[in-house]
């Protein structure tokens, strides 16, 4: 165990060994006692108790010493066989639909068979009471986890009345028979058989396919057997191919999954995000309106622009011309960096790899190296100094160890350059977005990344999520180095983590326990556990480092004095217990005692007197 911080600090008013403090002594609003108090600090200090005044921790130490700075107007809680943590942030979440997501949604992330898909739609279309006609929206299947895949025939019995899209993980679309009546296809006439019906365009890459069985049918009013589509379309050009899809959600609509995503994420302990994709500004006029109303009750750290993808460098000048809103907000809400696609990713075969992808010669026929986005460095080297001239900071879509070659390359060059016109090499924090393979033999990154200080936007939860369908495609080796969680940490680059919600859950401590065990949540099975990391590595991952990469860390991010007092209360004695038994983050929800803004209980409630 850490020692309690015990050296003296002087203060304004007096001078109070034993305790870190801020260097004047108000009487405290609030002292939180008897917990042990995970500092998050540069030694990751344990305290026994902090004191907050107008929202900002002043003081953090043993619980005698801290006591002694209450005064009449203090209130002193009590929380004895608790433990306090900073607010975690999420430095990767696709935040809008969240609150829409948990009450009309159908939540996947947890299903392992056929079965367990149908039910789940069942069970929506009870609970929500969809009417008849209505769309049923799913998300977050994957054909690895499940003995087979669903079909559009299953769908149709659990939702007879109802058009059904079931989203993949990343990249993929599950449907059934009543979207394609919306489309104008009857499996009764083959006058509606769109071109793809029974064979794959000829423009499919790697990682698109249409799953298809064979049926017996009437046709023309004949009996008949054909292979035809089940509903489910595999890749970003075949998920294209279905042309009905539910309807955009209006304003008021996004504003109000806002407010109720808040509530979502403040009860799990959630107190800051990063959005890495404004919807070239959809998503931020939402967010600025429900600030406006009061629903930020979390913050917003940064809003990335973009998504950029093939954009001339010249259509991206011009986007970014019409916001002139770089860096603008206040700590609850920023519009800050710009996002770039470097390739696909490793569920869907589209990751850039410098190695094949496994088992390419069974299931491509040919070396599959996956799908950059934009191969010629020219090219990208372009899209990135319109960006930058812009004043934008760069954060780039990276899965494949090609695409980080690629990026951290040209991310170099551009700060080599304002090194030698500034004399030192500027802290702008640039990502590199989910980063899984920073230390493949033919491209190793991470060095680069630790002495440039680019920072590893990782998606933990990724190992366990989609562990089993990414251990598949990658091959057990590499597997054992997808997202080396210690080999980031110790090898000096700050890792900020994120849950990448809806691609996957938004429970951040799924994520922790990818961090702690890297176990597949199908399996079982741990990949590479010489990558584990420590709980406090764990912690740190969540809150001082996503911080520090929205350049927020010098005002939280930790329980330091000076600090803002956003903290998490959890029904544990002592965060060790995780470390010692992992399983109990699957319960941690119910452990959320109270989560706290600015010394401001938002969700829970702390103990009486």
């Amino acid at each position: 165990m850490r020692r309690l911080r015990s050296h003296p600090i002087s203060f304004l008013f007096l001078a109070a060994p034993g305790i870190a403090a801020a260097q004047w002594y108000p009487e405290p609003d609030l002292v939180l006692t008897g917990a042990e108090v995970r500092t998050v600090d540069a030694e990751d200090s344990l305290a026994e108790a902090l004191a907050i005044k107008d929202g900002r921790i002043v003081a953090a130490g043993t619980a005698s010493d801290v006591a002694a700075l209450a005064g009449p107007n203090t209130r002193t809680v009590d929380l004895t066989g608790k433990t306090v943590i900073p607010g975690i942030q999420d430095s990767h979440i696709h935040f809008l639909s969240l609150g829409r997501d948990i009450t009309t949604g159908v939540e996947l992330s947890y299903a392992e068979s056929a079965e367990d898909i149908v039910a789940g739609v069942r069970d929506r279309l009870a609970e929500s009471r969809i009417p008849a006609g209505a769309w049923v929206v799913g998300r977050r299947w994957d054909q690895f986890k499940y003995p087979a895949m669903v079909t559009r025939w299953q769908l149709d019995e659990a939702a007879p009345e109802n058009p059904v899209a079931l989203y993949r993980v990343y990249r993929g679309v599950a449907v059934n028979t009543e979207v394609f009546r919306r489309m104008g296809i009857e499996d009764g006439d083959s006058s509606t058989w769109p071109s793809w019906w029974l064979a794959d365009p000829d423009n499919f890459t790697f990682e698109d396919q249409i799953l298809r069985e064979p049926r017996e049918l009437t046709v023309d009013g004949e009996t008949v057997t054909r292979e035809v589509p089940t509903g489910v379309f595999l890749g970003s050009r075949a998920s294209r191919l279905v042309t009905e899809r539910p309807p955009p959600d209006d304003f008021e609509d996004d504003v109000e999954s806002v407010r109720l995503g808040v509530e979502e994420l403040l009860s799990l302990g959630i107190t800051a995000i990063v959005d890495p994709s404004s919807r070239m500004g959809h998503n931020m006029r939402v967010y600025q309106e429900a600030f406006n109303r009061g629903y930020l009750r979390l913050r917003i750290a940064a809003v990335y622009e973009g998504t950029f993808n093939t954009h001339a460098p010249e259509a991206i000048s011009t986007h970014l011309d019409g916001i002139k809103v770089n860096n603008l907000g206040d700590r609850f809400l920023r519009w800050r960096g710009v996002k770039v696609y470097g390739d696909g990713g490793v569920g869907t075969r589209s990751a850039w790899m410098s190695e094949p992808f496994h088992m390419w010669d069974e299931l491509e026929g040919e070396r599959n190296l996956g799908n950059p986005v934009v191969e010629s460095y020219p090219e990208r080297e372009a899209q990135y100094r319109a960006i930058r001239s812009h004043g934008w900071d760069l954060h780039t879509h990276s899965c494949g160890d090609q695409s980080m070659r690629q990026t951290v390359d040209l991310y170099m060059k551009l700060l080599d350059e304002m090194q030698e016109e500034g004399g030192e090499l500027p802290d702008l924090r640039w990502s590199v977005i989910h980063a899984y393979f920073p230390i493949e033999p033919k491209t190793r990154v991470l060095d680069d990344m630790a002495r440039y200080g680019i920072v590893a936007a990782t998606n933990p939860v990724f190992n366990w999520q989609q562990g089993f369908s990414f251990a598949a495609n990658s091959g057990p080796q590499r597997m054992a180095r997808l997202q080396p969680f210690r080999s980031y940490m110790r090898g000096g680059v700050i890792m900020a983590s994120g849950s990448d919600y809806g691609v996957t859950t938004h429970n951040p401590w799924m994520g922790f326990y990818a961090l702690l065990t890297r176990k597949d949540q199908k399996s079982g099975v741990a990949h590479g556990e010489d990558e584990t990391v420590t709980i406090a590595e764990a912690l740190r991952s969540y809150t001082w480092n996503g911080a520090f990469l929205t350049h927020d860390d010098q005002d939280r991010g930790s329980l330091e004095p000076g600090r803002l007092a956003d903290l998490v209360v959890l029904d544990l004695p002592g965060l060790d217990a995780l470390e010692e038994d992992p399983e109990l983050l699957f319960s941690m929800r119910e452990r959320i005692v109270a989560t706290m803004v600015e010394g401001e209980v938002v969700h829970g409630a702390l103990p009486s007197p």
